[in-house]
């Protein structure tokens, strides 16, 4: 039996439960991150302030000096556990092994899946459509045989996208990209 791995990644998860929880951050620079002057570093930046550079792990006052006009709050840790728990809790809902990656990502073995719920793609989209509706927040998707190509492919399908990548397609699919898309290999590596 062919097996079907579904990786869920949490769009901008922190900022994406700041933004429910205050609307009014919505469509500005946001930086979930400690204090700059305290040497915080970013933990989650918004698509608006990620397309002026900023990225987790910097340095949140060099994450001000490329983009002047975001707003940074404190992470609120409990905050987040609680919607990664709700997420978790709709995963539940649609496969018998769920592989936790982190608070907003994992992985999902639809493997024999297809009589409950159907093809995975759709699973992927009923999945997606249910975070949204009940929890309002965006996620993307990569289907695929196995973990590696699924987690590539929800890199691929960034932000709020599915990618399935068909059971045979998978060098075809992954030749033509960037080594970065290839999980921990960075720079560096």
């Amino acid at each position: 039996m062919e097996r079907d791995i579904l990786h869920i990644d949490m769009d901008a998860f922190y900022v994406s439960v700041e933004r429910i929880a205050d609307p009014s951050l919505r469509g500005r620079p946001l930086i979930v991150g400690g204090a700059a002057c305290s040497r915080g570093v970013v933990a989650c930046a918004s698509y608006e302030a990620r397309e002026a550079g900023v990225h987790s792990a910097m340095p949140v006052g060099r994450a001000l000096s490329l983009c002047p006009g975001a707003v940074v709050v404190p992470p609120n840790f409990g905050l987040y556990e609680r919607a990664s728990k709700a997420v978790f809790g709709i995963l539940k809902r649609y496969a018998p092994v769920i592989e936790p990656a982190s608070i907003d990502e994992a992985y999902l073995d639809l493997t024999g899946t297809g009589k409950l719920f159907g093809p995975p793609r759709d699973v992927a989209l009923k999945i997606s459509r249910e975070i949204v509706g009940r929890l309002r927040l965006a996620s993307t998707l990569g289907v695929a045989s196995n973990r590696l190509v699924s987690k590539v492919a929800s890199s691929v399908a960034k932000p709020s996208g599915i990618m399935d990548v068909a059971h045979g397609y998978e060098a075809d699919i992954l030749a033509p990209l960037g080594i970065h898309y290839l999980p921990a290999v960075g720079p560096k590596t």
